[in-house]
């Protein structure tokens, strides 16, 4: 391996006369490599740093030599070599859309391995107990013993060229149609270079190098200030060329309007701790939001918004007070002094029905477009900071000073921009009964700020605290999950199975019998923390001989994963060989991962449960409980402080039913002990209503399906009639899996409420139907839902059609066949329907030398339509007939000269041929008074009066023109 490591120490020498260059195409790919390589071998961080430093100082030099001549405003920085020594903070070109298994296809693909190859199976499984080696972390390293026989022992590249390669690569992933420039660019890279420099190449595009060099570390090499000025604006590049110079000098952060940057963030703490880690000084108290956070830059008329990572979401919220699903409904409250300012905050979804803040539990995309239409949440900006206002920074202002300067900002809109509400604070108790009342309110927890505290961007050491009951142990309910499969691990987990595929008993209808062991298992949740790697081992021994490899093509029969087995696991395990894992979490929020149909949020174990068999795992009538009965946020403790603001043990207790709400607004149940009942239209039917439209909440709903006679319930059973939805959430998805209830649209029970009186369902009413129910159906309705006895509507025919949608199109001449078979004499509206004409209607219209101001055709083309032709806007080879008016016969010559030049001939026919068809066959056939009065009607142009006979017809001169 030796011989394939090139020495970075090699002369870096400028070219003669290229002062146009740049140091990285000149610079090859190699000695980079040769860096990595032996910055990874070399121990102490300190060694390592040193190492770095020489390769930065030799770019400097190489730098300035080559751009000795030019002026100062030159591009060319350390940035494409710093790209790749932190490929993790490349916020433009991360997304190569290439992990491990699709990198190992691609190998596989170029190399011409064969997919049953040694090579090939070490590649595609590399993280397999059989396959692993002492000297392979990761899959980079597993890739470097496959190529190093096939590779050259030096690459050609330089690293502007691999730059552009992955540039393209990156560009290219998404589309279809760039496959093959992605596979062209891989194909160079793996021929160009060799089996140590394609090493670092992997692990660059999966963004970890496993070099032992941190992040800061590498920053602080190339420049004291780098790490600093990379935090305010997240920019690389921007970072590379300001620092060129090491003799340069950051100054105050230079915090600007429209450059991202990254906000400054919380430590974790606990109640009982907060006034030792406040040195006894007073505090802000404030509400943690569950939301995104955002930087809002105003300056003038224009708006942009940034996430904590940099990334911007501008044209969603809206760039102007014109645009966006924010921007025009704030752009008025800023006050008028207020030119340019910076805010931090939380972006939130504010549902506008319930008048309640949404959570990420229910994965809602908060920066969607149409997610007020989707979801019924409209973004909502709650804003606690302000970092720069009219050009002057703030960051250096103490929190105290910064607050009045926020509040005399902007005046607050309910439901679209808000102020965060601080509380003074001085003690260990009053944290303690703030996160009390956080979890009382299901909120996510509470920050804790110092007053006099400064804003550091990028750093959880500047006086602000984070407290979640997740935090904090004893507080959170738990959760006792059955392991059901296990995926390998990588790197220093590399060998071991490192994560868990754990699941909840499917619950029976019968549950008399206590101790009968369930059959069936549903996935719920992948954990992979909260044990340490000698617990890991130790458990790993324990399980070894009972792990089964899993084949997606026979699946154990009693575990049921998501459809397309979306999280498939490695390996799988017999229940009864399997045990039970205590796990806490956040919340569960809802995914189409698992077959529960949710999951859990920030997962961790506990303990293993060895005291407990493996049938006693939770049951999926224990999880939908623990659901409904909290919303799905897993607080189930209040927080108590022991004498001496020494923690006492914390009790799991339940909080008073009169003062906690078991649900969030928008899934309680109504209240409907005070409602009075009006009518009996819904007397003795029984609903139970999972959602409702934008226009009416569930509780609403509820409420006047009481005062009908109906009755509610929140959990469907055999009395139930049916479930009304709005949407199809996974709740409702999981009813439809089940089949056993009828899901009818709210539209349908707005329509009952409404009329006050009972209304049929149709299947244009229903999201599922039953069985029996489509018995019913079958007998009433065709198969698009159009009945056979109720009159139709135009909403109702609109809806048919559109079932139809899909009913391949007949052609005209197959009409036709229909139309001669069933209607021979007794229907004219068939008459031309194998006809394809053209109309001659260029008749100039308004020409005083035209004996008609317009031309009649126009109006007859749509009269010989309703007669089945088809009309040609050319006169192409197929016209059958061309319509010529007797006002305007200039153009038959050339028509008849056309004609003659033709295999397939034309008729050259006037409006009077095709009227006297229409009226003879009309009074020849058995058509009713209304049927000819209406043709009569669309035909009121033409010269024939509606007292026309057979024998009138057959007068008119019905010769073509000659």
């Amino acid at each position: 391996m030796s011989n394939a490591v090139p020495d970075h120490h090699s002369p870096l020498i400028p070219p003669t006369g290229a002062s146009n260059v740049s140091v990285a195409s000149e610079v090859k790919f190699a000695e980079l490599c040769g860096l990595l390589e032996k910055i990874e071998k070399t121990h102490g961080n300190d060694k390592k740093k040193h190492v770095l430093k020489g390769f930065v100082d030799k770019w400097r030099e190489f730098h300035a030599e080559i751009h000795k001549d030019d002026g100062e405003e030159i591009e060319d920085s350390f940035y494409p070599a710093m790209r790749l020594l932190l490929p993790a903070l490349e916020k433009e070109r991360v997304a190569y859309g290439i992990k491990e298994h699709t990198f190992a296809k691609l190998l596989i693909e170029v190399l011409c391995l064969g997919k049953d190859s040694p090579d090939a199976n070490q590649l595609l499984h590399f993280k397999a107990p059989k396959n692993a080696r002492a000297d392979v972390v990761d899959f980079a390293s597993n890739a470097y013993h496959v190529l190093k026989r096939r590779c050259p022992q030096r690459g050609s590249l330089t690293i502007e060229e691999v730059n552009s390669d992955l540039d393209a690569i990156a560009a290219n992933n998404v589309s279809k149609a760039g496959k093959d420039i992605v596979r062209k660019r891989l194909l160079r890279l793996v021929t160009s270079l060799s089996a140590i420099e394609q090493k670092w190449l992997i692990r660059m595009v999966m963004k970890e190098l496993k070099m032992g060099l941190s992040q800061t570390s590498v920053l602080s090499v190339y420049h004291p200030d780098a790490e600093e000025l990379y935090n305010v604006n997240n920019n690389l590049e921007k970072v590379c060329r300001l620092l060129r110079d090491p003799k340069t000098r950051g100054h105050e952060i230079g915090i600007t309007v429209f450059s991202p940057f990254t906000p400054m963030l919380g430590e974790r703490a606990s109640p009982d701790k907060i006034e030792k880690l406040m040195d006894n000084k007073p505090y802000f108290i404030e509400t943690k939001y569950d939301g995104e956070r955002v930087l809002l830059h105003k300056k003038g008329d224009k708006y942009k918004y940034f996430s904590r990572s940099g990334n911007e979401y501008t044209q969603s919220f809206g760039s102007n007070i014109f645009e966006g699903t924010l921007t025009q409904y704030i752009g008025n409250c800023f006050k008028p002094h207020v030119e340019e300012c910076i805010l931090d905050g939380e972006m939130l979804g504010f549902h506008v029905d319930t008048k309640t803040f949404g959570t990420k539990g229910e994965q809602f995309d908060i920066k969607s477009k149409d997610v007020l239409d989707r979801t019924g949440y409209q973004p909502c900006v709650q804003v606690f900071d302000i970092l720069l206002l009219n050009g002057r920074v703030l960051t250096n202002t103490a929190l105290k000073d910064r607050l009045p300067i926020l509040e005399d900002a902007f005046t607050p809109i309910d439901g679209r921009i808000i102020r965060s509400v601080y509380k003074r604070a001085s003690s260990n108790q009053d944290c303690a009964d703030a996160l009390n009342e956080a979890i009382d309110n299901k909120e996510e927890g509470i920050m804790v700020k110092l007053t006099d505290s400064v804003y550091k961007p990028n750093t959880r050491k500047g006086g602000w605290f984070k407290i979640k009951p997740e935090y904090i142990g004893g507080l959170m309910d738990e959760l006792d999950v059955l392991i059901v499969g296990g995926y390998f691990g990588v790197g220093h987990r590399g060998g071991l199975v490192s994560h868990f595929l754990c699941a909840v008993a499917v619950s029976d209808n019968d549950d008399s019998d206590e101790e009968k062991k369930p059959t069936l298992f549903y996935s719920f949740c992948k954990v992979g923390s909260g044990y340490s790697k000698k617990q890991l081992q130790d458990f790993n021994t324990q399980l070894a001989e009972h792990w089964k490899v899993f084949d997606k093509k026979k699946p154990p029969s009693h575990l049921e994963l998501a459809s397309g087995f979306k999280e498939k696991p490695d390996l799988w395990l017999p229940p009864d060989k399997s045990c039970v894992l205590q796990i806490k979490a956040a919340e569960i929020i809802e995914s189409d991962r698992f077959k529960t149909g949710c999951t859990l949020r920030f997962p961790r174990v506990e303990m293993i449960r060895n005291d407990k068999p493996w049938y006693q795992c939770m049951t999926t009538r224990e999880l939908q409980d623990l659901r409904e009965k909290s919303g799905g946020k897993l607080a189930g403790s209040r927080f108590e402080l022991g004498e001496g603001d020494e923690p006492a043990k914390k009790k799991r207790r339940a909080a008073p039913r009169a003062v906690r709400p078991t649900l969030m607004n928008q899934f309680q149940a109504a209240d409907v002990s005070n409602i009075t009942q009006v009518s009996r239209v819904l007397q003795g039917k029984e609903f139970c209503i999972m959602n409702g439209p934008l226009t009416l909440s569930k509780q609403e709903l509820e409420k006047r399906v009481v005062e009908l006679g109906g009755l509610i319930v929140q959990n469907p059973d055999t009395t139930t009639l049916c479930v009304i939805a709005e949407k199809v959430n996974v709740r409702v998805n999981n009813l439809i899996k089940k089949n056993k209830y009828d899901i009818v649209r709210a539209e349908w029970l707005v329509r009952v409420l409404d009329a006050a009186a009972w209304i049929k369902w149709s299947p244009s009413d229903m999201i599922h139907i039953t069985q029996t129910t489509q018995q019913v159906f079958d007998k009433d309705f065709d198969e698009y839902g159009d009945s056979y006895t109720l009159n139709t509507s135009e909403d109702k025919l609109r809806t048919v059609f559109e079932a139809m949608s899909n009913i391949p199109e007949i052609h005209q001449d197959q009409i036709a066949e229909i139309e001669e078979e069933y209607f021979p004499d007794e229907s004219p509206y068939g008459l031309f329907r194998t006809c394809r004409i053209y109309m001659d209607s260029n008749i100039v219209i308004g020409d005083p030398k035209s004996p008609i101001p317009n031309c009649p055709l126009d109006l007859l083309q749509q009269e010989i339509r309703f007669f089945g032709a088809h009309l040609s806007p050319t006169l192409d080879p197929d016209v059958s007939h061309v319509l010529v008016h007797t006002r305007d016969i200039s153009r038959v010559g050339t028509m008849k000269e056309l004609r003659r030049s033709r295999r397939q001939k034309f008729h050259i026919v006037t409006e009077d041929w095709l009227s006297s068809w229409l009226y003879w066959k009309i009074a020849k056939s058995k058509a009713s008074r209304r049927e000819l009065t209406k043709v009569v009607f669309l035909m009121s142009s033409n010269r024939y009066s509606a007292n026309v006979t057979a024998d009138d017809c057959v007068q008119v001169n019905m010769e073509e023109v000659h």
